[in-house]
């Protein structure tokens, strides 16, 4: 009898909590993937890293700004538990990248990458954590970084969900993710969720890109007000 594939265990730790959000459902969306816990500070991570005591995350998201995170020696700490760290940073600091290294963070992408890259690197980090190359894995980073700048496509699939496709057309009309949330009487919480996953399945990462598939695809715009 064939083995049942076993899920790739993840935990999210960040801060920022519609961000946070938005990693948990794109991340629910993926059959092989299951999220053990999140968390929105230390104190709450080494919490849920006990409760995972006997199934250790394969892959730990994280916040490099984490509150109460003690910098580098406290990703150290964290990586002695057999997790694999994936550290979201805030921007690209050649030194800062060198000490992630040493403290042994298996890779490192920006919030902004995260709905293009995240996926595909959690599953890298997953398959390699027993023999991980960094070498190998930059090589990786690098091909995603690569591929996501690509300008997106029309595609057929996969297809966006009934709700995601109320918040396209909102969005594209002119409302924001405030006005979408009252207009269908949705949490502002839950449309940005909405509005993260929906990007990351259309590849798309701007609001202009957002826009352009919408005029590429039909999806009726409301004219904008002309300022005289």
């Amino acid at each position: 009898m064939e083995q049942k594939k076993q899920s790739i265990r993840i935990l999210v730790a960040d801060h920022q909590s519609l961000f946070r959000q938005g990693l948990l459902t794109l991340i629910a969306s993926e059959k092989d993937l299951v999220v053990l816990g999140e968390a929105e500070d230390c104190g709450q991570l080494a919490l849920r890293m006990t409760e995972a005591a006997d199934a250790t995350p394969n892959v730990t998201v994280i916040a490099w700004d984490l509150p109460g995170l003690n910098g580098i020696l406290g990703l150290e700490d964290l990586r002695e538990t057999g997790t694999q760290l994936l550290v979201l940073a805030g921007g690209a600091d050649p030194e800062y990248a060198r000490r992630l290294d040493s403290a042994g963070v298996a890779a490192c992408i920006t919030r902004e990458e995260a709905s293009a890259l995240l996926l595909p690197l959690i599953r890298q980090l997953a398959r390699q954590s027993s023999t991980l190359s960094l070498q190998n894995l930059s090589s990786t980073v690098e091909r995603l970084r690569s591929a996501s700048l690509e300008p997106p496509v029309a595609r057929s699939g996969p297809a966006l969900t009934a709700r995601e496709n109320e918040i396209l057309r909102l969005l594209v009309s002119g409302s924001t993710v405030k006005d979408a949330a009252t207009e269908l009487d949705l949490s502002v919480k839950t449309v940005e969720a909405h509005k993260f996953n929906l990007m990351r399945k259309l590849n798309l990462h701007t609001r202009s890109e957002l826009l352009g598939y919408a005029r590429d695809n039909g999806i009726v715009m409301q004219p904008q007000p002309v300022v005289a």
